[in-house]
């Protein structure tokens, strides 16, 4: 079996979960979603790995964004209470919940699914502001950009690759710096073709085990807020942990040592 053969047959083994078997789920935890806004409710759609095409079965199987009306609680608590109201409602209705940064995680018969809530800003935009827990403030972006720029990208398989190997490693990299540090800079200017794949995540793995020029080192702007730098969602602990992985990565001779 060649190098690509093996990558290629590890993408199968970990393609996405097929949601046609939770249809009747979502759509009523969609409907549950639009209750609990009530009069802030906008829509609730599929975002994230998912709908870019970069999901694999080892981590959230869906991400769903509820969009929520611009004034929605802007007098009383802000995000905060978007945030912290959905989670108590998804609590009251749902197992396995879990409060994350951006996001509130349920398991629904099986499924893992991370909502988000949203306030989307005022005009024909798909801008939309999101409460950040760590840090206790919010962040504009435009999920919808990241999912164009991302699924129309040509570089799916080389990143659902890294997501593999990212929860191999037991790295902590957010998927959406992951993937623009791939899409826009380690790859840029390299071949698309499927025969390229092998080749390509070796080069993302040479670029990362750098001591000097590291991409990890760059920084790297949202391309839906100049605010947002994503490359400051890593601490540099967790960078230098990204490093010394590549540096494993790189000095292996066998795919199945590096990605499985």
């Amino acid at each position: 079996m060649t190098p690509n053969e093996y990558l290629y047959k590890l993408l199968d083994t970990y393609r996405a979960r097929d949601l046609s078997l939770y249809s009747q789920d979502l759509a009523n935890l969609k409907a549950n979603l639009k209750s609990w806004a009530q009069t802030c409710y906008l829509s609730a759609a599929n975002s994230g790995s998912y709908a870019k095409g970069t999901a694999i079965s080892l981590s959230s199987d869906v991400d769903i964004l509820v969009s929520l009306t611009n004034d929605c609680h802007r007098n009383d608590g802000g995000l905060k209470k978007c945030y912290e109201s959905l989670e108590t409602y998804l609590r009251k209705n749902y197992s396995g919940v879990r409060a994350q940064n951006v996001s509130i995680r349920i398991n629904m018969n099986g499924l893992e699914v991370d909502v988000t809530p949203a306030r989307k800003l005022s005009g024909n935009t798909n801008d939309h502001s999101i409460y950040t827990a760590k840090t206790g403030s919010y962040k504009q972006t435009n999920i919808q950009k990241h999912i164009n720029d991302i699924s129309s990208s040509g570089r799916t398989d080389e990143i659902r690759i890294l997501k593999i190997w990212r929860h191999r490693n037991k790295l902590d990299i957010p998927s959406i710096y992951l993937e623009y540090l791939l899409v826009l800079d380690v790859l840029k200017g390299r071949s698309k073709s499927a025969e390229a794949l092998e080749d390509n995540v070796m080069h993302v793995f040479n670029e990362l085990a750098v001591g000097t020029s590291n991409p990890l080192l760059k920084k790297l702007i949202d391309p839906a807020n100049s605010a947002n730098e994503l490359s400051s969602l890593m601490t540099a602990a967790e960078k230098q942990s990204v490093v010394l992985s590549a540096r494993q990565a790189v000095q292996q001779t066998n795919w199945g040592a590096i990605v499985y």
